[in-house]
């Protein structure tokens, strides 16, 4: 009883994080910030075999990963080092990374 209690929990807890992204928002961001320039067209053909491809991806992954471009001291623990992305994600807040991580995920 007490698992589906939990997952029940926690099946309300991700809609509400679902919820609080803007998709439509995190599209016009995806599209102003020239995303499809290196990750390709659909998010999912990119320039490079070492860039990855976005579309299909998690949206917690992805905000998790674009949060840690924008980490100020990288650790082997905690931050992507790519001058490139952290350049690209500077700019956003965190509601903004939310918002771009639904959209890709949608």
């Amino acid at each position: 009883m007490k698992k589906y209690l939990l997952l029940a929990a926690a099946s309300l807890l991700m809609a509400q994080v679902a919820s609080a992204a803007d998709i439509k928002k995190g599209e016009d961001l995806v599209n102003k910030g020239g995303c499809i320039a290196c990750h390709g067209a659909g998010l999912d053909k990119p320039i490079a075999p070492n860039y990855p491809k976005l579309a299909g991806q998690y949206q917690s992954y992805l905000f998790h990963a674009l949060q840690q471009y924008q980490a100020k001291h990288q650790t082997p623990l905690y931050g992507r080092n790519n001058a490139i992305m952290s350049g690209m994600v500077a700019q956003y807040n965190t509601q903004d990374l939310q918002d771009i991580a639904a959209y890709i995920a949608s």
